[in-house]
């Protein structure tokens, strides 16, 4: 008994480092994101959404296909997935971008053995059980989610660190988790790592990934110390802009608020990480959030040097799925599981379809922004005193591409309801992880935004 208390009072959970100057946080970001095998041209970015192994198994899926998708750019046959410049994910499909982001096309040799096709909900249930973890759980500072972040990273992710990441030819790897205290998206990035003048580089991947998945009840919060004021940070001219204007129905003053709100290190001196699904179940409000961040995307891509884009194309991976409602037949009361299981998920598949919504509005005006400051520039003395009317050059024109993979777009109804029907865990039959990774392919090939993709880039 003296062991274990002795075991309860010194486990911990891994407290992220202080920085004093934030040079060392920004190259995490899309600025310092630019790699010279890319084409300049085209920024393509994946967003993986929530829905435990389900998503994750979806969202493998999808890379497989674009590794086997041959474009031809500079002159060159190359892979679609080597083109991709940035992957947004939520909790399960945060699973398969830290691994590839950390270990490239090693995970087509090993993905499926280590966590797809793996029972590990019910390993870590063990662990949770187990005599072995009790001395480390009674601490009150080594909780659920601690103990899972250390089996991920013995599973997963072998002590690999946010500088790891940094391998020149694989895609900026966004992490989303939700701020409880501010109910707000947390993006491990330098961005949002920054104002709390913390280290990302030594941070552990299994911690971000575990904060992404960590769903409250099951799970315990991912904690992060705020160091907020001991390093050179201070407010973007965005943020302070928007703070002064104080346009307080705007998005980009609500996100100007909670950057600032981080500064304040007496009220938000710990930051306290659940599951990304919370604030954006699909990965989609990382780029909403950046574009809010100006008056327009062209201003924001000449902000990040990507003033050169001509394309931009977002996959967005939704492994949604749909809960059984059997009991709206029934005379009687819904069951109380079948009522809880529905409150929690209504609000979320509600705002994910706002999200989206909001995405496919805006992502057309993005390209004639685009258009417009990109035929600017590239106008002559002779060019200006054309009126606005004037039809672009073609060589300046942008194209933007929205291409959707989600489960209810499934053509075949029996499989759509087998695939709607699998459950939101971490573990899957291996049948049921190679169904949903042929869907994906499936799904990419029938989608026509796809396609006109492919070809643009023949």
């Amino acid at each position: 008994m003296t062991a274990l208390v002795m075991n309860a009072c010194t486990a911990h959970y891994t407290v992220n480092n202080k920085i004093t100057t934030i040079k060392s946080v920004e190259r995490y970001s899309l600025r310092y994101n630019a790699v010279a095998d890319k084409s300049d041209e085209l920024l393509l970015i994946l967003t993986f959404s929530g829905g435990g192994t389900r998503a994750a198994a979806l969202s493998y899926g999808v890379l497989q296909a674009l590794a086997d998708t041959r474009i031809a750019l500079g002159g060159e046959q190359r892979r679609l997935l080597d083109e991709v410049d940035v992957i947004s994910s939520v909790s399960g499909g945060s699973f398969t971008s830290a691994y590839y982001g950390l270990f490239g096309d090693r995970i087509f040799e090993d993905f499926e053995t280590k966590f797809l096709k793996r029972n590990v909900e019910g390993e870590l249930a063990l662990k949770f059980i187990s005599p072995s973890s009790w001395s480390k759980l009674m601490s009150s500072y080594y909780a659920r989610s601690d103990l899972a972040a250390d089996y991920f990273d013995e599973i997963l992710y072998e002590g690999k660190v946010f500088g790891d990441f940094q391998v020149p030819w694989l895609p900026l790897i966004a992490i989303n988790a939700t701020d409880i205290a501010l109910g707000t998206q947390f993006t491990f990035l330098g961005d949002q790592f920054a104002p709390i003048c913390a280290d990302l580089s030594s941070y552990p991947v299994s911690r971000a990934v575990t904060a992404s998945a960590a769903v409250p009840g099951p799970f315990s919060s991912i904690v992060l110390k705020n160091y907020a004021g001991t390093c050179d940070y201070q407010l973007p001219e965005w943020a302070a802009g928007a703070i002064r204007e104080r346009l307080v129905n705007t998005r980009r003053y609500q996100d100007a608020n909670t950057l600032a709100s981080y500064i304040d290190v007496e009220r938000f001196a710990y930051i306290h990480l659940f599951d990304g699904g919370i604030s954006d179940n699909l990965g989609v409000r990382f780029i909403l959030n950046y574009t809010a961040q100006a008056d327009n995307i062209w201003q924001q891509l000449k902000a990040l040097d990507l003033q050169n884009t001509r394309k931009l194309a977002i996959i967005v991976v939704n492994a949604r799925n749909r809960m059984a409602i059997d009991f709206a037949k029934e005379r009687q009361s819904a069951p109380i599981i079948d009522t809880i299981g529905l409150i929690s998920s209504i609000p979320l598949d509600r705002y994910s379809f706002d999200t989206l919504d909001l995405l496919r509005r805006n992502i057309k005006s993005w390209e004639k922004s685009m258009t417009d400051g990109r035929c600017k520039n590239f106008k002559t003395a002779t060019d200006q005193k054309k009126t606005d009317s004037d039809t672009p050059d073609r060589n300046c024109a942008a194209k933007t591409y929205l291409i959707e993979v989600s489960l209810d777009r499934t053509p075949a109804e029996s499989e759509r309801r087998k695939l709607l029907s699998l459950p939101t865990s971490f573990s899957l039959e291996p049948e049921d992880v190679d169904l949903l990774k042929a869907a994906a392919r499936e799904l990419l090939s029938a989608s026509d935004e796809f396609q006109r993709l492919v070809s643009d880039l023949q």
